[in-house]
């Protein structure tokens, strides 16, 4: 039996990655990220490590590296996951790992690819001398242990009353902490669930412990003594005498303060590009970036200020008001060096302020006299090298400079100033086309998250032996699609890398005639079902410098679209032709023919003629545009014109390779 460590921070996957290996008869360990996943390693050596690269703190392409440096751990094999797209194909390899699982995968993928590492794993000899048993700890030994746990550690009789409080807890709660009871520790310490709302006595992770239940990773969020809001999660098990009988719970406290603002930023990050991919005015995603970033980090009052080019001073240009929250005193204007946003503006660089009632705060004063607010903080906007704007906060709990946060407002701040800048370039229809590319980027890696649940959970559904048959066509019909989907969102990110400039094709000397045979042959089955002929002409030896795989992807896309638009018992004809110059690649059939009127849209992404929309053939409308995504980027040309009497013909230049 292999060890095999599991570091996902996604609970669908990490239950379900760690499923697959147990039914292949092997032991797990999981971690929520890559932190926690190298302190489980430190603990025990594992045969195999299984990391998502996309996880907070530590991702899977920082733990695959870190786990090398080590010489302990530098044969373990490593296999990442991934919802990434192939653009980071060579990070992924010159991390280390030993292999990559790309989502969505199904059940038989992910087996696939873990067996080889798991049976590799020699079986534990029988010889080995049985371990020593360490003597009985004296009092004294399991006190000291208790207090030199940096985790929070307590226990509790039956009756609610707190018997042992380690310093972690102690110091968070306070030290006359002991002597409350369990049933008032939610309102006497302001307990509450991760999303704010009101935490019961019932709730209390160790309240279900004494009622029997084991509770692991529950939620819960309290104020430390100082007033800091801090993120913690609680495991709490019963404990139970010879007998059987609870007779008290103990409960272990880790704090993910660091791990969930982690999530919360990121999510933070996500929702900022959202808003301004999307957005249909630089007015429309100025409040949409204050909206979003008030909302998402609890903010009650977020402002954005614009310098007026005309005044030279700031003006505000947007405003984020929380639920039941009034509005602050706003002057028309502010000039550099003046209250928190002029300040700003004036350093260039982010400006905490702890206490906005502190003399030497640098709030003005009817805002100071007519807030509630204890804290702010402010972060310049640049567009270039230049100072735009400023984008000001003001929240109830206390507000360090800590680090990650101002990795944060730095970063959106950065994406509304590139945004303001592309809004005032002349090219603007190429930056909101390589805008448009990120979304798209965006989107689907995450939509291939949960389709990766999606996929790999109807096929356990669908293996279960009481479904019924009528049961059973239902998951089948879920299955197609979401593979239909997959599919869709594959070719979406394709597509978008190629457009963005961000995939790099490989090169090498490729024999255009025979890929093309090689091509036609595998449609010419589908084809004959139909009754259609498919007829070749090929120059023999034709060489072109380029990636085999795309060009591949193109002659079976154009023949496919040959084949799917043409009659029955019609005829498909493919050229090839070469000089020293230029490769000529002409694919003509007699069927639908082109609409005149849109056939310059044609290689737009998603679209699809007036003709073909209506005509029940099936299609997602970028086949074309990837061929011309991938034929523009081998220096080469492609065109549509129609057939007579009809039907289409579609031509392929490019640069050729003589001899």
């Amino acid at each position: 039996m292999a060890s095999v460590l599991v570091a996902e921070d996604d609970q669908d996957h990490q239950r379900l990655i760690a499923g697959v290996i147990r039914r292949l008869g092997h032991d797990v360990t999981v971690a929520d990220d890559g932190r926690a996943a190298l302190v489980a390693a430190a603990h025990r050596r594992p045969d195999l490590v299984v990391a998502d690269v996309d996880m907070p703190e530590m991702d899977g392409l920082q733990l695959c590296r870190a786990l090398h440096r080590d010489p302990v751990f530098a044969n373990v094999p490593i296999v990442l996951v991934t919802a990434l797209s192939m653009t980071d194909e060579r990070r992924l390899r010159e991390s280390g790992a030993t292999a990559v699982v790309h989502k969505p995968f199904t059940l038989q993928q992910l087996s696939s690819a873990l067996t080889p590492f798991l049976d590799a794993v020699p079986a534990p000899e029988s010889d080995h001398p049985p371990l020593l048993q360490a003597p009985a700890m004296e009092p004294v030994f399991v006190e000291a242990l208790l207090q030199s746990a940096d985790t929070g550690l307590t226990a509790c009789d039956t009756t609610g009353r707190m018997i042992m409080l380690n310093s972690v807890v102690r110091g968070f709660f306070g030290g006359d902490s002991a002597d409350v009871p369990l049933k008032e520790w939610p309102e006497r310490f302001a307990l509450r669930h991760h999303d704010g709302s009101p935490l019961h006595a019932d709730d209390l992770p160790m309240t279900r412990a004494l009622a029997g239940e084991v509770v692991e990773h529950a939620g819960l969020l309290a104020n430390d003594r100082r007033g800091h809001p801090r993120w913690l999660t609680i495991n709490a098990r019963p404990v139970r005498d010879e007998d059987g009988e609870v007779v008290g719970a103990v409960a272990a406290i880790h704090d993910i303060t660091v791990e969930y603002k982690s999530r919360l930023y990121q999510a933070c990050t996500t929702e900022v590009l959202k808003a301004l991919a999307e957005s249909r005015s630089a007015a429309e995603a100025h409040q949409e970036v204050v909206r979003t970033v008030g909302g998402t980090l609890g903010w009650r009052y977020v402002r954005l200020w614009l310098v007026d080019p005309v005044t030279g001073r700031l003006r505000v240009e947007a405003t984020y008001t929380g639920p039941n929250e009034q509005s602050l005193p706003v002057p028309a204007s502010i000039a550099r060096g003046q209250g928190l946003a002029g300040l700003c503006w004036q350093r260039g660089e982010l400006v905490w302020v702890p206490d906005i009632h502190a003399e030497d705060a640098p709030i003005l004063p009817e805002v100071v006299a007519g807030s509630r607010f204890r804290a702010a903080g402010a972060v310049p906007v640049r567009s270039g090298e230049h100072i735009t704007g400023v984008l000001t906060f003001f929240s109830y709990d206390p507000q360090e400079p800590e680090p990650a946060l101002a990795v944060l407002l730095t970063g959106v701040a950065g994406s509304v100033g590139a945004h303001l800048q592309q809004h005032r370039a002349d090219d603007l229809e190429h930056h909101l086309a390589a805008a448009t590319d990120e979304y798209i980027a965006l989107v689907g890696h995450e939509l291939r998250t949960p389709l990766t649940s999606i996929g790999a959970y109807i096929e356990m559904i669908a293996e279960a032996p009481e479904l019924s048959p009528d049961l059973r066509g239902l998951a089948e019909v879920v299955d197609r699609n979401s593979r239909r989907l997959r599919s869709l969102i594959d070719q979406l990110l394709d597509l978008a890398a190629l457009d963005g400039g961000h995939l790099s094709l490989l090169s090498g000397r490729v024999d255009l005639t025979e890929l093309v045979e090689t091509a036609v042959v595998a449609a010419r089955g589908p084809a004959a079902e139909r009754g259609i002929t498919v007829e070749t002409n090929l120059a023999p030896a034709v060489t072109v410098i380029g990636d085999l795989g795309r060009l591949r992807q193109v002659v079976d896309n154009l023949l496919d679209n040959a084949v799917k638009f043409s009659h029955g018992d019609s005829t498909v004809t493919v050229q090839l032709a070469g000089d020293d110059e230029a490769v000529v690649l002409r694919i003509t059939d007699t069927g639908i023919g082109l609409p005149g009127e849109n056939r310059p849209a044609l290689f737009r992404r998603l679209y699809r003629g007036d003709n073909v929309r209506h005509s029940g053939i099936a299609g997602n409308g970028l086949g074309l545009a990837l061929c011309r995504a991938v034929v523009e980027h081998h220096q080469g040309t492609i065109t549509l014109s129609p057939e007579q009497p009809c039907g289409t013909a579609v031509t392929v230049r490019l640069p050729s390779t003589p001899g």
